[in-house]
């Protein structure tokens, strides 16, 4: 018996992956989401200066802090496939989003809450490594 692999369109995995990033309730929920989005060998720009894997992450927290929830949303989208592919797996992505993100406290009865307006960039190479897959029946 085959299985046939769905792999999501390009714009449909990072909306995914970044939203999974600003709803993580847990520290280990937000290290998974972190894990799955951004590569170990990433190179990293932020406000046209080059940060660390790890600075980014700690600046990703710092605007999450695990909170409550958190509503994502995306004003654009941009998709580039690579020069000369119609792949629609990999490629550019660039997008606006605003994310409101809930806390724990109650201010007037409404929940504080914190906007993330941001763009961001991203280059995804799909790279299939069929030792790490694992299906199971």
């Amino acid at each position: 018996m085959s299985t046939a692999i769905v792999l999501p369109q390009l714009p449909q995995w990072f909306e995914g992956r970044l939203s999974a990033l600003y709803k993580a309730k847990t520290v280990e929920e937000f290290d998974e989401a972190f894990e799955s989005f951004v590569s170990e060998h990433a190179t990293i720009r932020v406000n046209g200066q080059n940060v660390d894997r790890d600075q980014y992450k700690r600046m990703i927290q710092g605007e999450i802090k695990t909170e409550v929830d958190a509503d994502v949303t995306f004003q654009g989208i941009v998709t580039v496939p690579p020069k000369g592919s119609n792949d629609s797996y990999t490629g550019s992505v660039g997008a606006f989003f605003k994310a409101v993100v809930y806390g724990r406290l109650f201010v007037f009865a409404q929940r504080e809450s914190s906007t993330v307006s941001s763009s961001l960039n991203v280059m995804y190479v799909f790279m299939f490594q069929p030792a790490q897959l694992a299906i199971s029946y």
